[in-house]
């Protein structure tokens, strides 16, 4: 009996200091606030507004896939952005895709973007295949 106060004390000792210890860092923080889910994507293009979607997978993934998203802008090399880019108003949302399970590409796109001046880029969470799940409007590659 005593051996279960005992353990009830530290369980409850633990769960009082754990929220107040854990804490996200300034990467987990960033991460979530350059995410844009597939629904909303699917909204705001719904409702006519302008967005540039960058298609970053790897070479592996696209050359694997016959189809895209429609109308995306295909971004094969980091040094291809800013040619990709030029004639893009800094003003419109950006939003970049790939098919890694953490967008851990699109996300490193994002920080290029925003490097250059787009304020409004975002990654896709779940990319590429949570756009697939939701019907997102899709194009056979030319």
């Amino acid at each position: 009996m005593k051996f279960y106060g005992i353990l009830i004390i530290l369980i409850a000792s633990l769960l009082v200091w754990l929220p107040g210890s854990y804490t996200l860092t300034k990467a987990q923080v960033g991460h979530d606030e350059n995410l844009i889910t597939a629904e909303d994507l699917l909204a705001k293009l719904n409702k006519g507004e302008k967005v540039i979607i960058l298609d970053v997978r790897s070479e592996g993934q696209y050359k694997s896939s016959s189809k895209r998203i429609k109308d995306d802008i295909r971004v094969e090399e980091a040094k291809e952005l800013d040619d990709k880019m030029k004639n893009i108003s800094k003003d419109l949302e950006i939003v970049t895709y790939c098919s890694c399970p953490d967008e851990s590409t699109s996300n490193y796109y994002v920080s290029l973007l925003k490097e250059r001046g787009f304020k409004k880029a975002y990654a896709l969470k779940g990319g590429y295949f949570a756009w697939l799940r939701i019907d997102g409007p899709i194009e056979f590659k030319k």
